[in-house]
């Protein structure tokens, strides 16, 4: 797959991705909701400024990012989540999950952008590895408690 296909699929996970952290936002039910609740709104937040990037770096180098919701759907392996509540635990399992895949999506990227010459766009997702990476730890330190 080109380094624009790539990204434009980790775009659309980032749309689908920022729905689902809402969800899990608006429906936390259980112990540690305070702390989730908060976290998940910073994790929201935080998407929708990688949503923004991923586009803007997209038609900087001349590609269209994609940007209905309707697109991203057809594209994205993040899975949406029903409305209804959810517990903590299940709810912190499910993100790691995610974290998981997004681990390797900015590795693959950056690796491609590298590969293709395109520093610019492999240090972006370089420092969404490393922020990926910490999240991964952090979950699983809270599954283990």
């Amino acid at each position: 797959m080109k380094l624009n296909e790539c990204m434009n699929v980790y775009l659309a996970n980032q749309q689908i991705m920022f729905v689902k952290l809402h969800n899990l936002h608006w429906y936390i039910k259980g112990e540690n909701f305070f702390s989730l609740h908060a976290k998940f709104e910073d994790l929201y937040d935080s998407c929708a400024e990688i949503i923004d990037e991923v586009a803007e770096r997209m038609l900087m180098i001349g590609h269209t990012p994609v940007a209905s919701l309707a697109s991203s759907l057809k594209l994205a392996k993040i899975t949406e989540l029903a409305d209804k509540p959810i517990k903590a635990a299940e709810a912190v399992k499910i993100l790691h999950e995610d974290v998981l895949f997004w681990i390797d999506a900015s590795k693959n990227i950056h690796e491609l952008a590298n590969k293709e010459g395109d520093f610019g766009t492999a240090d972006i997702f370089a420092k969404y590895l490393g922020e990926y990476q910490k999240l991964s730890w952090m979950l699983k330190s809270t599954m283990s408690a």
